[in-house]
């Protein structure tokens, strides 16, 4: 473990530390070798000298300095890189060659990593991101272009949150495919615990990373900061769905800070989970139906995904395609229909009725068998799939 490691895994280590003020703590290092710089860096705010050069970020008072400076005074930083080890959770310097780093304009002081590192080296890397409280539609989307973009051998770049992105690093697993988790917590700190197999999955098949060090709790804050590794580590972002203020808007900002395309999914203007993503298309992110169109576009050819069935081809022939007896006193061509129009996104009754031909009552009729057959839910006069 190198000085300039140490220092820097004592800098990450300091309560309510950022990587702007993280940097900022750097530039007041001192010596022509840049090994020694970090450590000099600690060593002067150990000794109470802050940097001169540059304003301070904003929260870094006089009432916080003081206290780095107590925990430095306490810190064994020899320990703390040993209780690393034998989590197994390796640490990685921007001196380190294998640094993916290196022109990004707000870069992590120290990575901490389980996996395989070589997929920071990987030729494309895109990622997948989205909303949280996603669709049934947005979750399938999301499985799909992971699932086919590891197929055409694209690591599958995402924050292992619920929803969205967790669909995709499931799509791009399953498919056997390269996958770079990046949390907003310490590596052994799972959040959220519903993922927390999908977790150890990434981990164990690919690559686990953070800038937070072992037993970070997950603050609202360093979500924000995650997100533009996400976006420093792809070559492209792709968001499935988005609410108007998602999170997963900050990770275009900081692609589009960084000279990265953004691909948006189209979505129903009636579903609020699509809120985000429609405006990114209206405000020119390009509009993506599967992997191809993302393929096409970074000028990766020869891939055909598969294409998962849609709602009509489920009930193209028949009602009885759908398995269920009861659906087949309904007219298969309204059965599509109401599949089609739901799968976009939740939606009231009576907008079915608009897009029907059929009376009304039949329409309800329809919905009903469809919910009693376990294939929609009705919520109210709201109907979405289950």
């Amino acid at each position: 473990m190198t000085p300039d490691v140490l220092a820097r895994l004592a800098i990450a280590k300091l309560e309510l530390m950022s990587p702007s003020r993280g940097n900022w703590l750097l530039t007041s290092g001192e010596g022509t070798d840049p090994a020694d710089i970090a450590a000099s860096a600690v060593e002067r705010l150990r000794n109470g000298q802050l940097p001169t050069g540059q304003r301070a970020p904003t929260g870094v008072s006089p009432d916080v300095v003081a206290k780095w400076q107590r925990e430095l005074q306490k810190l064994n930083v020899e320990k703390l890189a040993e209780e690393h080890a034998e989590l197994g959770i390796e640490l990685l310097s921007p001196l380190d060659p294998r640094w993916p780093l290196a022109d990004d304009p707000d870069p992590p002081v120290l990575l901490f990593y389980t996996g395989d590192l070589s997929l920071l080296e990987h030729p494309v890397a895109v990622a997948v991101v989205g909303t949280r409280r996603c669709t049934t539609v947005g979750r399938t989307v999301a499985y799909d272009l992971g699932r086919d973009f590891a197929r055409a051998d694209i690591a599958v770049v995402s924050g292992l949150a619920l929803g969205v992105d967790g669909a995709a690093h499931r799509g791009a697993l399953d498919a056997e495919g390269p996958v770079v988790g990046i949390v907003g917590s310490g590596i052994d700190v799972v959040y959220p615990g519903g993922n927390r197999e999908l977790w150890h999955r990434v981990a164990e098949h690919g690559l686990l990373l953070s800038e937070a060090p072992a037993k970070a709790r997950p603050k609202r804050w360093r979500f924000p900061a995650r997100n533009r590794l996400i976006a420093g580590l792809s070559r492209g972002v792709v968001v499935v769905e988005s609410h108007r203020a998602g999170g997963a808007l900050l990770t275009v900002d900081e692609a589009v800070d960084r000279g990265r395309p953004v691909y948006a999914v189209p979505g129903s203007v009636l579903s609020a989970a699509s809120d985000g993503t429609n405006a990114l298309l209206v405000e020119g992110a390009t509009p993506v139906r599967s992997a191809t169109d993302v393929l096409y576009d970074l000028g990766i050819n020869g891939f055909v995904p598969s294409i998962s069935p849609t709602a009509k081809d489920m009930a193209a022939d028949s009602p009885s395609n759908l398995g269920d007896a009861a659906l087949q006193d309904h007219v298969p061509d309204l059965i599509a229909l109401i599949l089609s129009e739901v799968a976009a996104g939740p939606i009231h009754v009576d907008r079915l009725v608009l897009a029907s031909t059929s009376p009304p009552g039949e329409v309800l009729a329809a919905v009903q068998a469809l919910v009693a057959s376990g294939r929609l839910d009705l919520d109210g006069s709201t109907v979405s799939l289950r």
